[in-house]
C-alpha cells in the first residue's frame, strides 16, 4: 500500500519537484552562498513544495494551443467569481443533499491547507519574518496562482481553471493561521534568557 502510494506521489510530482531542485542550485550558486546550511535546506524545501503547488495549481500549455480572441477574452474575465464561499456555499447545500462531504472537504480543505507550508517555511529561512510581511505574502502568492490561471484561460480560450476570490481567501486564511501557530508555538518553547544573559 505505501510502496503503490510513494511510486504514485513520484509519478505525478516527481518532474516538477525535480526541476523546482534545479531552479534551488541555480539560485543557491548565484544568491544563497552566504545562507547557514539550516537556511540552505528548508530553501531547498521552498522550492520542492512550491513546484509541487505550481503543478498542482497552474496549469502550463504550449503555444500550439492557444487561442487568443478578445470575445473568450472577455468571457473568461466575466467568469471570475468576485464573491467569497458563493461556490463553498453550493458544494455544502450539495454535500448536505447528497450525505457525503467527501467533496466539501476536498475542495475546501484542500484550498486551506494548500498554503500552510508556506507559513512554516518562511519564518524557518528568515526568523525575523514578522506578520506584516507574512499577510503580504499569503495574500500575494494565491492572487499570483489566481491570476496565472485567469492568464491560462486567456490563452486557451476557455474557463479551463475557475478564479474564485474564495480560493485566495482559503489559500491565506490556511497561511496565516500556519503562521501563527508555529510563531506561538516558537515563542512557548523558546529558552528564556536570564537576567545574566541579558546584562
Amino acid at each position: 500500500m505505501l510502496k503503490t502510494v510513494f511510486f504514485s506521489f513520484l509519478s505525478r510530482f516527481g518532474p516538477p519537484m525535480l526541476a523546482g531542485l534545479v531552479v534551488y542550485l541555480i539560485c543557491l550558486v548565484l544568491f544563497f552562498r552566504r545562507k547557514k546550511p539550516v537556511q540552505k535546506f528548508w530553501l531547498a524545501i521552498l522550492f520542492l513544495y512550491l513546484a509541487a503547488v505550481i503543478h498542482l495549481t497552474i496549469p502550463l500549455t504550449l503555444p500550439q494551443f492557444w487561442h487568443i480572441r478578445a470575445k473568450t477574452t472577455a468571457w473568461a474575465i466575466s467568469q471570475i467569481q468576485w464573491i467569497p464561499f458563493q461556490s463553498a456555499g453550493n458544494i455544502l447545500k450539495n454535500s448536505i443533499r447528497i450525505g457525503s462531504f467527501k467533496e466539501f472537504l476536498r475542495v475546501i480543505g484542500g484550498n486551506f491547507v494548500l498554503l500552510m507550508p508556506l507559513g512554516v517555511l518562511v519564518p524557518l529561512i528568515n526568523p525575523r519574518f514578522r506578520l506584516g510581511r507574512m499577510i503580504a505574502v499569503s495574500l500575494l502568492v494565491p492572487i499570483g496562482i489566481e491570476g496565472l490561471q485567469l492568464l491560462h484561460n486567456i490563452l486557451v480560450g476557455s474557463v479551463a481553471r475557475s478564479v474564485e476570490m474564495e480560493d485566495v481567501v482559503l489559500n491565506a486564511a490556511g497561511c496565516l493561521t500556519a503562521y501563527l501557530i508555529f510563531a506561538g508555538l516558537r515563542k512557548l518553547f523558546r529558552p528564556k534568557r536570564t537576567a545574566k544573559q541579558r546584562t
